[in-house]
């Protein structure tokens, strides 16, 4: 017969083991504030621009890769996806490029910023940067095959490519 002191410990032992896999430890190597959510249940987890950063511009077409001086431990099966703050895309014209931390790298996450507007933009300390999206991943066995092996029978979509589904 199993005691209730036994339960109770495998119970604490399961809590303990569900938050763990739904923590993502991170590390600071500069003065940044930690990344955060807006609000609990968001998807991004907001980065910012490191409060050492100095004040630059970024002209229009050109780009800038700012180190965040954030280091993540990506979990296994995950991958953590950079995305387009709103505000920053829209009021500024800046995009995201270089998108996905991998599990296993262990350096400093840098953020790639792409002006796409006609006028230049200023990046200060403190402000949000992007956000990222801790994916869950599927890592299948890439196999080659034929082609007219590849796919069991023709979708409605086929081979069609860009605007293939019409405009509107």
């Amino acid at each position: 017969m199993i005691s209730a002191e036994h339960n109770r410990a495998m119970l604490d032992l399961e809590i303990k083991n569900l938050i763990k896999q739904n923590e993502m430890n991170y590390s600071k190597t500069r003065d940044v504030k930690s990344p955060c959510r807006g609000h609990e249940h968001d998807a991004g987890i907001d980065f910012f621009v490191p409060n050492d950063f100095a004040e630059q511009t970024i002209m229009p077409g050109k780009q800038i890769i700012i180190d965040t001086g954030i280091k993540i431990d990506v979990p296994v099966g995950h991958a953590l996806v950079a995305f387009n703050k709103s505000g920053v895309a829209t009021r500024k014209q800046l995009l995201v490029g270089a998108c996905v931390i991998d599990h296993g790298y262990q350096g400093t996450i840098n953020i790639n910023l792409h002006n796409v507007g006609d006028q230049k933009q200023t990046i200060q300390p403190g402000e949000k940067a992007v956000q990222f999206v801790l994916l869950r991943l599927g890592t299948p066995y890439l196999l080659e095959i034929p082609e007219e092996d590849l796919f069991a029978e023709e979708s409605a979509r086929g081979v069609g490519k860009f605007g293939s589904t019409g405009i509107i």
